[in-house]
């Protein structure tokens, strides 16, 4: 019988060759200059992307005609070392709606931690869990976020922004 858990996990890594707390501050404080245009939660591109730097903090967009839109929660805040978001995306029917679902229970989260292998290289370790809380289609969704686009592509992105190429 598979783990139906670690069904909903996908993980992901990327090593940067730049310090720990450029690679985190990268990652949480010039999110926009590196995530994919496509991927937003508003009707509209977003324009920046905020990480409130606490526990409890927002993650969210603002979008090119100004609204703002929740894509979730700071869990866990340790720089350089680590953020922990929940992810409030809505679960569609074959594929996600790429909307907010502010209800906590059916978040998913993204734990991205950062382990330095020397003074100007690191470990970055993406691990998104708990899909299964989107609810029905959640397997689609695991396809969705491990497959050609998403979260392997994105840290190559990120990878480009926090190395200077």
């Amino acid at each position: 019988m598979p783990n139906h858990v670690e069904e909903a996990v996908v993980r992901k890594s990327v090593r940067v060759e730049v310090p720990i707390e450029r690679a985190f501050s990268v990652f949480v404080e010039q999110m926009e200059t590196w995530w994919p245009a496509t991927h937003h939660i508003g009707k509209t591109p977003f324009e920046t992307i905020f990480v409130e730097p606490r526990v409890g903090g927002r993650w969210y967009e603002r979008d090119v005609e100004g609204n703002l839109n929740d894509w979730g929660k700071v869990l866990a805040w340790d720089p350089p070392h680590r953020v922990t978001f929940s992810w409030h995306v809505g679960p569609g029917h074959d594929q996600p709606d790429w909307t907010c679902d502010p209800d906590p229970a059916k978040a998913s989260e993204v734990e991205i931690r950062f382990t330095a292998e020397g003074p100007a290289t690191t470990l970055v370790e993406l691990e998104h869990s708990k899909l299964e809380r989107h609810g029905e289609g959640y397997e689609q969704l695991r396809a969705i976020f491990d497959g050609p686009g998403a979260w392997g592509d994105i840290l190559a992105l990120y990878a480009k922004a926090a190395q200077g190429d």
